[in-house]
């Protein structure tokens, strides 16, 4: 009968992705704002541009581009050696169909050499993302698969949708209060943003 229930309510729901987590014959009820079909655009939006990362040497050591899609929004984040780099990353981006904005937070950095520390920096980098994405997912008043989380060097970039200002700061704020941060970067928009209405 749970089963037929969830189906019914997965069905009804146009609007929203609906995921159930379940354990111990238990089920928690999550939804996102994303559409299956944008989400299904955005799979394709983000393999399509790391294939051109890729053949370009922009995921390679001193030269890595990571990507993060959300309805169409393109939030670039990683270390390069130039601003031409960067550029390239910005125009390869564009180059993709569905792409409807593209946020550079690339870090350029001539001098930065791949090494032990950068390969610890890293790995301390992805257990804040890990820790901020599980604060978020254990915050009762925020739906945590609509957010998307990325650190860099101690900085961690959010990018997703709050159905309410009152969610974005409680979102901006858990993020900031994780050990070993040291910024974050918002591009959250809300769930009513008129750059929405242009996908």
């Amino acid at each position: 009968m749970l089963k037929i229930y969830f189906a019914i309510l997965f069905l009804l729901t146009s609007c929203v992705e609906t995921a159930i987590i379940g354990g111990g014959g238990l089920a928690v009820l999550h939804s996102r704002e994303k559409t299956l079909t944008q989400t299904k655009s955005d799979v394709i939006i983000a393999s399509t541009l790391a294939s051109k990362l890729i053949a370009n040497k922009l995921k390679i050591p001193n030269n890595f581009v990571d990507t993060t899609v959300y309805e169409g929004r393109v939030l670039l984040t990683g270390i390069v050696d130039s601003a031409s780099k960067a550029k390239l990353a910005q125009d390869l981006s564009w180059q993709v169909e569905g792409v409807a904005e593209v946020i550079d937070e690339l870090v350029v950095c001539e001098t930065c050499k791949i090494g032990a520390g950068s390969t610890i920096q890293a790995f301390a980098d992805s257990l804040i993302t890990t820790e901020i994405e599980t604060k978020l997912f254990l915050a009762k008043k925020v739906r945590s698969f609509n957010f998307t989380v990325n650190t860099v060097q101690k900085t961690a970039y959010i990018i997703g949708i709050a159905y309410s200002p009152e969610e974005q700061k409680l979102v901006l704020k858990i993020a900031s209060q994780v050990k070993g941060v040291k910024k974050v970067v918002n591009h959250i928009i809300l769930a009513d943003d008129l750059r929405r209405n242009q996908q």
